[in-house]
């Protein structure tokens, strides 16, 4: 499933995090990046946002490594870095369930789970990742374990074509023109992506909407928001300003001006 169309970011871990924050893009397996960093200051509450997709984050304590899967925020929401520790994580592709967990993207929203709980190969894994000192060896030693394992889930038809839909249209596409290019009922539509996503069809578009927006503006910190509001699909830019708040904690403008205080771009 080709879900690569929008990339889903996480901003506040890139700019609480940005003098450690690394981050390698990749296009295989479902995956969307990799990524790591560490925390020297005191402990942080670090804003989560919505982003349609999950994550497998190590927590590489030199004790105690841990690692999870979390999944999809519905609201702006926290979680707790600590200090002192290496994390490491694999963010997936927006809609994309890792293949080799038994889990529906649905099972996972505003949740994180430990993953020995639901994943066989978990401890060794966990080790592998722990053991490596590079970045590159990190991902190499999360790909040689993974890598190789085979599919247990089975993703819905309609599900999949429901996603791709609104990536294409980066959601920017109404119910009925669901209804009209799958052929299913906006009753079938509605049940079928809420039982597979855990999002009804409208809250999924809004939250692309809303990643395709901060893409832009760390891409382009001084862009005009005018233009932004209108090319992301907004009916105007108060509407803009009121959903980029909602998901974000923070106005577009405001969020601007973060963002140029630490220099972050995607």
């Amino acid at each position: 499933m080709n879900t690569h169309l929008i990339s889903p970011i996480q901003p506040f871990f890139m700019i609480h995090t940005h003098k450690s924050y690394q981050a390698q893009h990749a296009n295989y397996n479902g995956i969307s990046h990799f990524y790591r960093f560490t925390v020297d200051d005191e402990a942080l509450a670090v804003n989560v946002v919505p982003d349609g997709s999950a994550d497998i984050i190590f927590k590489l304590h030199d004790d105690n490594p841990e690692a999870w899967i979390c999944g999809s925020s519905r609201k702006l929401s926290n979680t707790l870095i600590e200090r002192g520790c290496f994390y490491f994580g694999v963010r997936f592709q927006i809609g994309i369930m890792p293949s080799f967990l038994p889990l529906k993207p649905k099972d996972i929203v505003d949740q994180s789970i430990p993953l020995n709980l639901v994943y066989v190969l978990a401890g060794l894994l966990i080790e592998r990742v722990a053991q490596s000192q590079t970045f590159e060896q990190q991902i190499n030693a999360f790909n040689q374990v993974c890598g190789t394992q085979q599919s247990s889930q089975h993703i819905p038809e309609l599900s999949q074509r429901l996603v791709q839909l609104m990536l294409h249209h980066r959601g920017n596409i109404s119910i009925p023109e669901l209804c009209h290019h799958s052929g299913y009922s906006a009753r079938t539509i509605s049940s079928a992506f809420n039982d597979y996503y855990g999002f009804s069809p409208k809250a999924f578009n809004m939250m692309l909407r809303y990643q395709q927006s901060l893409e832009r503006l760390m891409k382009n910190r001084g862009g005009r928001l005018t233009d932004l509001a209108t090319d992301v699909g907004y009916a105007d830019q108060s509407h803009f300003f009121r959903q980029f708040k909602h998901f974000n904690g923070q106005g577009p403008k405001e969020f601007q001006n973060t963002l140029k205080q630490h220099l972050i771009q995607v």
